[in-house]
């Protein structure tokens, strides 16, 4: 029987250098596009915010990060259509700015 274990026969021979390279390239391979949001998305993303300030709504936005998409739950304090920022208290009592162009998908809880 062939007990193979994989990089952890080299990593005595490698430097701290190639392990950082190799754990990059790991982070790098789960990496996604930003998708694309047309003018229909958006106005339906405002309209929910609306409808959801006005209810006290709980609302789950979906943020593009840096290649990751993560989930962020909350009620939307603030809309500035300036500086184009959206202020929510998230579940934990903290309060988090999103920035309106890395919203991705906005859903509305009951």
């Amino acid at each position: 029987m062939i007990r193979d274990r994989g990089n952890k026969k080299w990593v005595s021979l490698m430097l701290p250098e190639h392990i950082k390279m190799l754990k990059d390239m790991k982070v790098d391979l789960n990496r996604q596009s930003r998708p694309m949001i047309d003018e229909y998305q958006v106005q339906e993303f405002e309209e929910r915010i609306k409808y959801a300030q006005e209810y006290k709504l709980l609302l789950e936005f979906s943020i593009f990060d840096l290649g990751f998409i993560k989930n962020i739950i909350g009620r939307v304090i603030k809309l500035d259509p300036l500086s184009k920022q959206i202020k929510i208290k998230t579940m934990k009592s903290e309060f988090e700015y999103i920035n309106f162009t890395d919203v991705i998908e906005i859903k509305i809880l009951d």
